[in-house]
């Protein structure tokens, strides 16, 4: 279990201090992520990480405090970078049903190619109590953010459609989260599968189904 990219070369060498750090704070992430996914957050010790990412105890302290703040940084890092990818591909579609369809194939296959990331990010947060909590709903947060931009550029191509009733979007957000949790799961081909359909409905219905839902009141 340890990482292969990003190695400093051996003996001397023109990088900088910061291109050190740089390149060793990107392995512990990298380790971090790998072990928890791997062994649990709770079995996962700071030797394991540094073990796994070739660097030592000294440097990963000057890096971090400990192995919380290591995995907190490190589900802040892939999560952040998630969503930009997933933004970016988005952006690409010509319409937005195109970029529902886009991000649903894009997400399955990112958690399909990183299980072991996805399992880390999506199950073991929850292992760090109320910091793991806050870290999460900052995704959550995020990701409906992404939601409501989509409802409005909808509108912009169907003036007709109204926006999307209040919660629909951290409904649709939490759907997705446990559609992905479930087909990591089971890790089969055709989980995968229905999990990527199942996701383009969930988030079909969350711009378009409430067009037939009466008004409340």
């Amino acid at each position: 279990m340890r990482t292969q990219d990003r190695r400093l070369p051996k003996g001397p060498h023109s990088l900088s201090r910061e291109e050190v750090a740089a390149a060793q704070r990107s392995r512990l992430v990298e380790a971090v992520l790998a072990n928890v996914g791997e062994r649990g957050y709770a079995a996962t010790t700071v030797g394991h990480v540094t073990a796994s990412a070739g660097v030592s105890r000294t440097s990963f302290y000057e890096q971090f405090t400990g192995k919380q703040d290591a995995f907190l940084a490190a589900y802040r890092a892939v999560t952040g970078q998630f969503l930009d990818q997933g933004v970016a591909v988005a952006a690409e579609a010509p319409e937005p049903l195109d970029a529902v369809a886009a991000c649903g194939d894009f997400v399955v296959g990112y958690v399909r190619r990183r299980p072991v990331v996805a399992r880390a990010v999506l199950l073991e947060i929850y292992a760090l109590g109320d910091a793991g909590l806050e870290a999460r709903e900052e995704v959550l947060r995020a990701s409906e953010a992404v939601f409501d931009r989509t409802a409005a550029w909808l509108r912009t191509t169907d003036p007709l459609v109204p926006l999307p009733p209040p919660f629909t979007a951290r409904t649709v957000v939490a759907a997705t989260i446990e559609l992905l949790t479930q087909a990591i799961w089971l890790a089969t081909d055709d989980a995968y599968d229905r999990a990527r359909e199942a996701i383009r409905h969930t988030w079909l219905l969350g711009l378009l189904g409430h067009r037939n839902i009466p008004a409340s009141g």
